[in-house]
């Protein structure tokens, strides 16, 4: 599975609270998370506050404060976050690639750990509740 795959996956993850909170069915992270960005309070998030939620994190991935992001910068950000999701810097396709041979069977690809989950699963019984995501969800955001 690539970066960009986990990474979809992660933002659906974070979305689905975002857009229940929006509905009013969702309290927890995604509420603080929605309140975040919509900065004015007014309910709803708009186009504005969408574009500077976009310039933080530029500033976050800037390291060197030039108002220029390189590939360097944006792997290193890209890196901290996967950090901070998985407690690994591994990519997720070199870790499921368990023989190193470049390519992820099937077998290799449902094998592979799952660390995101796993720490989510707080008493690792196997399942989620709502309270174990919410958590999972408060930590992640703490961790920035």
């Amino acid at each position: 599975m690539t970066g960009r795959a986990i990474l979809a996956l992660v933002l659906a993850a974070v979305m689905a609270p975002t857009v229940g909170c929006a509905q009013g069915a969702f309290q927890g992270p995604g509420q603080r998370i929605f309140s975040r960005v919509d900065s004015n309070g007014d309910g709803v998030i708009d186009r504005q506050e969408v574009l500077d939620r976009r310039g933080e994190l530029f500033d976050r991935m800037d390291s060197d404060r030039d108002d220029n992001v390189t590939r360097e910068e944006a792997e290193s950000a890209k890196r901290g976050f996967r950090k901070r999701l998985t407690g690994s810097t591994q990519s997720p396709f070199d870790m499921a690639d368990t023989d190193g041979d470049g390519m992820v069977t099937r077998e290799e690809f449902l094998a592979a750990p799952q660390p995101i989950f796993d720490q989510a699963d707080s008493n690792q019984d196997g399942q989620l509740t709502p309270d174990e995501f919410s958590s999972f969800m408060t930590q992640l955001r703490e961790s920035r």
